[in-house]
C-alpha cells in the first residue's frame, strides 16, 4: 500500500495521510468496540487523516497481509 484515495483530493501518496487507529470489524456491544480488538490478517477497518491535503477523514479498509486497499471511505460518509 503506497496510495490511498482522497475522495477531495484524488490518489496520493501514503506519506500525507496518517494512521489513527485499527476498528474492530464486527462491534458486538459498546465494550467490544472500545476494548477487544481481534488481529484478522484478510481484513483491517482503521482510521486514517489525510494531514497534508484536506485534513479529511477517511475510513479505509483493506487487506493486512498484501497491503491492498479494498475501500475508502469519508468517516460517516459516502465511498471514495
Amino acid at each position: 500500500m503506497s496510495r490511498l484515495h482522497c475522495p477531495f483530493c484524488g490518489p496520493r501518496e501514503l506519506r500525507e495521510f496518517r494512521f489513527h487507529k485499527t476498528l474492530p470489524t464486527e462491534p458486538g456491544t459498546a465494550f467490544a468496540g472500545i476494548y477487544e480488538r481481534i488481529d484478522n490478517p484478510e481484513l483491517s477497518v482503521e482510521h486514517w487523516q489525510h494531514v497534508e491535503g484536506c485534513r479529511g477523514w477517511l475510513r479505509v479498509t483493506r487487506n493486512p497481509s498484501s497491503g491492498a486497499v479494498l475501500e475508502t471511505r469519508l468517516l460517516g460518509g459516502g465511498v471514495a
